[in-house]
């Protein structure tokens, strides 16, 4: 489990990890998307007390449009990683 906190506008690139997560927006809202590129229009509203998945293998993406958010992510697996999906 771990804990980040993103300033207000931070974006995270599409990426995915080889094990499943859950992840949880502790305070803030972020908005959470799936897919190889980057696409607001495919994000999902997520306030603070929303969990979502990301499943192994699985590109995503997320921003802190409005604002600071804090998340949490919990892994039941290991070992884990991160594999950035390059711009298309």
């Amino acid at each position: 489990m771990y804990r980040s906190h993103f300033p207000a506008n931070y974006k995270v690139q599409p990426h995915f990890h080889p094990d499943e997560r859950m992840g949880m927006v502790i305070s803030g809202t972020l908005l959470v998307g799936y897919g190889e590129v980057f696409d607001e229009s495919r994000m999902k509203v997520m306030p603070a007390g929303s969990i979502w998945n990301e499943p192994a293998r699985q590109p995503h993406f997320v921003w802190a449009k409005d604002g600071e958010v804090i998340i949490q992510i919990v892994g039941a697996n290991g070992p884990s990683g991160t594999t950035q999906i390059k711009g298309k």
